[in-house]
């Protein structure tokens, strides 16, 4: 059984890495597109395709997105938003080309779109993660309605002070089930004060997801949830086989107490 990960120089570089990705169709109505590191999702609604992260400024994100969108059959739904979690340039990602090629519109914390503008990159061509405007400032308790979908958002701090969570539902064989995605797996790097107030946000999140029933539990870094093997289970599950990302009520409250063991670690 593999130990809880530690963030290092070494997971950063295997961030940055756009030579390999995955995806899997893991609802009727989700899609997880991952690289070594990072994972975002795909939300059909009836008001069109909704992408949550962006992962890296690449061109190949934005290509990876549409393949995944492609194999799904999904082609003739319009992306229609962009939904970050935080203002980190491994989230925010592609945001630039959604906006240019489909208008998405754009949805972040307002404290953390200052905090994606301030950022600096080594790499010019990347500054493209900060060259789209944000539509909708998203704020604590906001629901985003998408149609026959509503995404609820909860303010959580600690990784950055905006990361926001969101709650939605996701169906498979027509039930319906409620999926938690933790906006920021880990406290500021070496920042005690942010692991503090981390550890008091995965304890709101607790209590709503709890509140709101939730029985799926999805996260933006694969690293924490044994994530690339969960894509793959996935991609070649068999009908009569569970579907390994609903975990069940009590299941989803014990997940996420995984992002408490991970802000009391040594980050």
């Amino acid at each position: 059984m593999r130990e809880i990960p530690k963030l290092t120089l070494e997971t950063i570089k295997r961030m940055k890495d756009m030579s390999w990705f995955t995806h899997a169709k893991i609802f009727d109505d989700l899609i997880i597109v991952a690289q070594k590191e990072t994972a975002c999702y795909i939300l059909k609604t009836s008001s069109g395709l909704v992408i949550i992260d962006g992962i890296w400024p690449s061109e190949k994100v934005y290509n990876e997105l549409r393949k995944a969108i492609n194999d799904a059959g999904w082609t003739t739904i319009p992306i229609t938003k962009f939904i970050m979690t935080h203002g980190h340039i491994d989230h925010v990602g592609c945001g630039k080309l959604l906006v240019e090629n489909h208008n998405v519109k754009t949805y972040l914390s307002k404290v953390d779109d200052e905090l994606r503008l301030n950022s600096s990159c080594e790499e010019d061509y990347l500054e493209s993660f900060k060259r789209f405007p944000i539509d909708c400032f998203l704020k604590d308790n906001d629901e985003i309605n998408c149609g026959d979908k509503t995404i609820k958002v909860i303010h959580t701090p600690g990784h950055t002070d905006g990361t926001m969570s969101f709650v939605f539902p996701v169906t498979e064989n027509d039930q319906i089930y409620y999926a938690a995605l933790f906006g920021g797996a880990t406290p500021f790097w070496n920042d005690e004060k942010a692991k503090i107030t981390q550890i008091e946000s995965i304890k709101k999140f607790k209590s709503t997801t709890k509140n709101l029933h939730v029985d799926v539990a999805l996260t933006n870094h694969t690293a924490f949830d044994s994530g690339l093997e969960r894509i793959e289970y996935s991609k070649s599950r068999m009908k009569h086989l569970p579907n390994i990302y609903i975990l069940g009520e009590s299941g989803a409250q014990k997940f996420l107490d995984v992002f408490i063991k991970i802000a009391n670690s040594k980050i």
